[in-house]
Parts: C-alpha cells; sequence; structure tokens
C-alpha cells in the first residue's frame, strides 16, 4: 500500500505538536500587551465581580458598625421637617449616640453650608461633636474651591518621595464650617474614584494636599477607633498603631474593598428612630431603640435615600449608599483584611501554564473531542482555582490565563481537527482499497501506525493464485482478461476484507492477504480458514457466470500458514507498503505452490489448524520441507467447516490418514494397498504412485527415511 502522499505532506507540513506548540506561544505572546489594556482590566475586574458574589463572607462583617440612614422611611415619618434638616436634629442625635456610650460618630454628610437657622446652631454642633470621637466628612478637589483647613492633614511617617508621588493630588476642599470642624476629632476626605466601568473596587486613603496628607474619611475613623493621630507607611502596607496592619494595591496606595455582601450587610437604623427616641426622652417616656446596641460602637451616619444622590456601584448592586462603602472600608481597615493580587509575572507564568498544557492535550490525546474535553476541564480547574484562592483574599488574574488557554484551546482545535480529518482521508486513501471499513475505522483511531517501521505478531497469511493461469491468459484477448480478472479478483477481495482480513497486494492473478494486523484478530486463523471456503463458493457461484458468457473455468489454489511474522510499513521515507515478511510468510507462499504436487485447492500448516480449532475439517496431506528451510512442516487440505463434510468423505479422509501412518513408518506396500483403493482422490493418487517408486526402486529418501519429503521447487 502506497504511502506516497503521507510521506510527502510529512515534509511539507510541520508536525502538528510543533504547529500547536507554536499556537500556544502566539497566543500568550499576543495577548500579553493586550491584557494590559483597560478593556482587558475592565473584564478582568468583573471576574471579580462575580467571585465576590460566588462566594459571599456577610458571616465576617464586624458588628461593632453600625448605620445610622437618612433613608426614604425617616424622611416620610419627619415630613413635618422641610430638607435640608435643621442642624438641631444631628445635634440631638449625636449627644444622644455618645451617651448611649457610642465609641465613634461619623458623620458621612457634607455640612459646608451654614445653618439657615443661625450659626449658633452650628456652634451647638461642633461642641457636641468635641464630646467624643467623631469624624467629619469633606471633599478634596483639583477644581476651585475653598482653602484646605491645616486640621484636616494627618502625620505620615516612612513615606518617601516616591511614594508621595505615586497618592492622588488635591488643592481645594468643601470641608464643614469652621464652628462645625472645631469639634471634629478628624476631618476624612470622601472624594473615591471608581474604577474604569464605573464600580467602587478600591480607596485611596491619602491624598497630597498643599495642607499635608489628608487621610480618607475610613481611614480617619479607623484611626480614631485606634486612638491614633498618626499612621506610618512601609512598602505596600499601611501601619495604624502598633496592631492594625494592612496591605495595600501594588500600584499605588490605595486599599482593595473586601466587600461582605450585598447593600445592608450592615446592620442599618433609621436616623427617624434616634429622633423618636430623643422625643421620647423629652417627654420623660421610655425609648423602644435598645440603647445597648450603640454601646462601644462606630456609628456612621449617612445618607441612604436614593434622591440624596449618594448611590455608587459596587460588586454586587448598581445602587449601593455611599456610606456603606465607607462602612465596609473602616472594616476592612480595622480588621486588617484586603484582598491582595497576583503580579503580571504572575499571570503570565499562568497563562503559559494553561496554554502549554492545553496545546499538550491536544497533541498527545488521540482523540480531538477527548483532547477538547481535556482543555475544558483545564480551564474549570483554573477557575476553581481562582475561586479557592479568593477564599483566601488572593486576586488570581483571571482573564489573561483562561483567555490564553480558551484561545489555545480553539485555534489548537482547529488546527487538531484539520490535521485529523486530513490524516484520516490520507489514511482512508490508502487503506480503503486493501481494508474492510471496520479495519479502516480502528486505523484511522491510530494513524501512527502508518509511520515506517513494524512490529513482530503471530498471524496467518493467504497466498492465492489461480491454477493455469497463463494458458487461460493465452485463449482470451487482452481486455477480456481482464475483465475476467477482475470479476474474479474483487469477489475474492470482498469476502477477505469482510472476514477482517487486511490486502497486502495483488501479482497478477494472486492475491497476497493476512489476518491479525493493523486490527488485533485473536481468531485470526479462524477467520482466514473461513474466508478461504466462503471464496471457494463464491467462485463456483462465478464460474457459472463466466460459462454463460463463454469464459473458461476457474480454480484458485490457496496456501495458508500461521506464525509470527513482522508486520508494518515498509520501502522508503517517500513510498512504501504495508506489508508482512519472514519465514512464516515465506512458507505460505511455499504452501500455496504445493498444491500443484499434490492436486489439491486449499493447504495449511499444522499451526493454521491448530490454531483454527474444531470448526473446520481437515485431512492431513504429508510432512514437507520447502525450499529455503530447514525444519519439516505438516501439512493438511482444508476441506469445509466442521459438520459439512459427506460422510464418504469421512471415511476416505480415515483410510488416507492410516495409509500415511504406514508411509511413515516405511512400510510402502500396506500404504500403497490402501492409498490405491482410495478413488478419485488426486493426493491419494500422487502417494500411491511414490509408495511404487519407492518398492521399485526408482525413488530413495536416503539412508535413513523419516517420513519427509523434500521439495525441489517453489
Amino acid at each position: 500500500m502506497s504511502g506516497e502522499r503521507a510521506g510527502t505532506r510529512s515534509r511539507r507540513v510541520p508536525p502538528i505538536r510543533l504547529r500547536l506548540a507554536l499556537i500556544a506561544f502566539c497566543v500568550v505572546v499576543i495577548l500579553y500587551p493586550l491584557s494590559r489594556l483597560e478593556f482587558f482590566e475592565v473584564i478582568e475586574s468583573k471576574t471579580l465581580d462575580m467571585r465576590f458574589k460566588l462566594t459571599p463572607s456577610g458571616e465576617e462583617a464586624s458588628e461593632d458598625i453600625i448605620i445610622i440612614a437618612v433613608d426614604g422611611e425617616s424622611m416620610d415619618r419627619m415630613d413635618y421637617l422641610t430638607w435640608p434638616w435643621p442642624r438641631q436634629i444631628y445635634t440631638g442625635c449625636l449627644e444622644l449616640l455618645y451617651e448611649w456610650g457610642a465609641d465613634v460618630v461619623t458623620f458621612d454628610i457634607l455640612f459646608d453650608l451654614p445653618s439657615v437657622y443661625g450659626a449658633v446652631f452650628d456652634e451647638e454642633f461642633g461642641a457636641a461633636a468635641a464630646r467624643g470621637k467623631t469624624v467629619l466628612a469633606m471633599a478634596l478637589h483639583q477644581r476651585p474651591g475653598r482653602e484646605i483647613p491645616q486640621q484636616a492633614a494627618i502625620e505620615v511617617s516612612g513615606i518617601d518621595a516616591a511614594g508621595r508621588a505615586r497618592l492622588d493630588t488635591a488643592w481645594t476642599s468643601t470641608p464643614p464650617q469652621p464652628s462645625i470642624a472645631s469639634g471634629a476629632t478628624f476631618l476624612g476626605n470622601t472624594y473615591v474614584r471608581p474604577d474604569a466601568d464605573g464600580v467602587y473596587r478600591r480607596m485611596n486613603l491619602l491624598t497630597r494636599t498643599p495642607t499635608g496628607l489628608v487621610p480618607s474619611f475610613p481611614l480617619a475613623v479607623a484611626m480614631a477607633r485606634e486612638g491614633e493621630s498618626s499612621v506610618s507607611i512601609s512598602g505596600n502596607s499601611l501601619r495604624i498603631g502598633e496592631e492594625r496592619v494592612i496591605r495595600l494595591d501594588e500600584e499605588g496606595l490605595d486599599l482593595r474593598l473586601l466587600y461582605h455582601g450585598p447593600t445592608y450587610t450592615y446592620r442599618y437604623i433609621p436616623i427617624a428612630d434616634l429622633v423618636d427616641a430623643l422625643a421620647s426622652r423629652a417627654q420623660g417616656e421610655p425609648s423602644e431603640l435598645d440603647s445597648s446596641l450603640f454601646e462601644d460602637r462606630i456609628i456612621l451616619v449617612g445618607l441612604v435615600a436614593p434622591g440624596l444622590f449618594d448611590q455608587r456601584s459596587t460588586p454586587y448592586s448598581a445602587h449601593c449608599p455611599g456610606v456603606e462603602i465607607n462602612a465596609t472600608a473602616v472594616d476592612n481597615l480595622l480588621q486588617g483584611r484586603t484582598i491582595s493580587r497576583t503580579s503580571p509575572g504572575v499571570a503570565l507564568l499562568l497563562a503559559i501554564a494553561l496554554a502549554a498544557l492545553t496545546a499538550a492535550g491536544l497533541a498527545y490525546l488521540r482523540s480531538v473531542a477527548l483532547a477538547g474535553l481535556s482543555g475544558w476541564l483545564l480551564l474549570a480547574l483554573f477557575t476553581a482555582l481562582a475561586l479557592l484562592s479568593f477564599g483566601r483574599l488572593l486576586w488570581v488574574d483571571f482573564v489573561y490565563p483562561f483567555s490564553s488557554g480558551l484561545l489555545t484551546l480553539l485555534f489548537g482545535g482547529i488546527a487538531s481537527y484539520s490535521h485529523a480529518t486530513r490524516e484520516k482521508r490520507e489514511i482512508r486513501a490508502a487503506f480503503g482499497q486493501y481494508l474492510s471499513p471496520t479495519v479502516v475505522a480502528v486505523v484511522t483511531r491510530h494513524p501512527e501506525r502508518l509511520r515506517l517501521g513494524g512490529e513482530k505478531k503471530v498471524m496467518t497469511c493467504h497466498f492465492s493464485d489461480i491454477a493455469g493461469f497463463t494458458s487461460i491468459s493465452e485463449r482470451l484477448d487482452p481486455e477480456a482478461l481482464v475483465r475476467m480478472l477482475n470479476r474474479y479478483l474483487t469477489r475474492m477481495t470482498d469476502i477477505i476484507l469482510d472476514s477482517g482480513g487486511t490486502l497486502d497486494k495483488f501479482e497478477g492473478d494472486a492475491i497476497i492477504a493476512f489476518w491479525g494486523a493493523p486490527m488485533d484478530l485473536p481468531d485470526h486463523a479462524a477467520r482466514a480458514c473461513g474466508a478461504v471456503l466462503d471464496c471457494r463458493r463464491a467462485l463456483s457461484l462465478l464460474n457459472r457466470e463466466l460459462e454463460e458468457e463463454g469464459f473458461p473455468e476457474l480454480s484458485g489454489r490457496v496456501g495458508l500458514n500461521t506464525g509470527p511474522m513482522v508486520v508494518g510499513n515498509m520501502g522508503s521515507e517517500r513510498r512504501f507498503d504495508y506489508t508482512v515478511i519472514g519465514d512464516s510468510v515465506n512458507l505460505g507462499s511455499r504452501l500455496e505452490g504445493a498444491n500443484k504436487i499434490y492436486g489439491t485447492l486449499t493447504m495449511v500448516s499444522r499451526a493454521t489448524r491448530d490454531e483454527a480449532g474444531d470448526g473446520f475439517f481437515f485431512r492431513e496431506l504429508d510432512t514437507i520441507r520447502v525450499v529455503g528451510q530447514e525444519n519439516p512442516v505438516r501439512i493438511f487440505e482444508l476441506i469445509s467447516r466442521a459438520g459439512e463434510e459427506s460422510r464418504e468423505l469421512r471415511e476416505s479422509t480415515g483410510r488416507y490418514e492410516l495409509a500415511l501412518q504406514h508411509y511413515r513408518a516405511g512400510d510402502m506396500e500396506k500404504a500403497l494397498e490402501i492409498f490405491g483403493a482410495i478413488e478419485n482422490d488426486p493426493p491419494s493418487a500422487i502417494m500411491a504412485e511414490r509408495c511404487t517408486r519407492f518398492i521399485s526402486g526408482q525413488w530413495t529418501a536416503g539412508p535413513a527415511w523419516d517420513g519427509v519429503h523434500d521439495l525441489t521447487s517453489k
């Protein structure tokens, strides 16, 4: 079978494994600069949001943080007041909270305008703020505005010029009224820049201003809680006092927000409940609000009603009160828990690993479907790894590595499928005329067997030709001869292929085939014997057709042998045949020729008879030594399937084998008597004639008779 096209193509097209490796390399290299673009970063941030939603940790949210909400319910219950509410409302709530034991009270509300009811109310509010740890909000700007109060700056140690350069910068502010700010422990900046997609995932903790470094609102709250007036910076860590150390992001000095859940993860209390408590106390009645809730707590008073325009986007929701984002940041700072992100170098290594492993699966798994499944499993494992890592507060870059693996799987899968399809077409083209469709299907699943080389296996080989073909060819014109021969070869070959056999080659009228490769067939000898008998029956039917058309009768001779032989693709790199070689193959060829000596149609070796089993009826013919081999072999005639032979045939076979025993024992007279009595049997006549020659001295077997007949020709 020619491998010319496959061999030529293997020189022109790079090996599929090399092509897959090149695909993986190109994907990783091309995606790396793209992964640094804002578009990729937005998608990566969206995967962070998904990780938050898949792994909520609401139970880890601090119970020490309470939000006093200026919400819609409070505005409905206090509809007797016009907005903005009088400053006295906040003053009363602040005094009540400190009276109930609150540790830190913060207002995420800008008090930048003076009270419309008079400056005295601002002064009262400032005096109430001075009674405890009060943090007030201010907004820093880069646009024209008021000067930043000196009071807002804090001392930050350990930060160098490079660290300062990484901070946001502001020149103006919207501070509280001076009389209010005078009572504050800290002023905190409430301006937070969102990510490119408008979601708040980080918070700048310090801002560089002409006055000095100003803390963010959450940092000011955390400092008030800890009783610290300064912070220190070391590398990418911020320290509040001796115990609170917070990891900052790798790009600046920002805090990556660790959200514990959706909106209302922290406890909300409507501010109207505090106002009602104040009214109850003024009337000498007990409050319905449990005062112990506020003891030693951090209180954040903030705008929650949607109409007050302090709604922001978080990973959980497009509408979250800004005060809860600040509560989240305060919680992160005080617990010292935040998110760390892997470096770009780690992302590159992960991308290389995913692309390489995906390409390896496509290269080494023979089934494209199985290779594709392995690629998806690999991507699923990486996704699980990213989720598990996030549970340990590690943000593993997902988009770049996953895209590298996915695109390698996509383009590599296309390349593998194209290669497999082309390879199967080549295999079918090379083997389709030599193997049955079932066997071709097996070979297409193992295309490596098309490479140059062979393996040693025990199989059964088949040699056949047409008796007297030379004389037949002389009687027919070439066109008629070819037409008749093609019909004969087609019928015989179809039977061989249908039985699982492999067609080796045609040599004129000869058919060479074998069973047991490329598909393993434990019953190769039985299949070969069955195919020969079926061919004999098909030839009988073909002869009837040929006789009606005026063609001569055809008679086929077959030799079968079973034994170890080498099978594989043999030849040159450019052209090779899938064939068998070895002494066992040569013996099969000799047995086909030996049919002429004994007047038989099908001759098999003892190995074939033993391997075929009890499903066939054989007659032992003789023990011979063929040309080119020293060891003698017992030969048998394949007569029929077991049970199909007639009683007369069984009896004559028994007499033949009895005569053969006398022949081997050297009792030629007795052997001649029995052989001569068997009528219409060419092997018996041949053996009887040999006995006669032996008795008359015309033929001698040598000084020591061993019952072996030496063939003198092929």
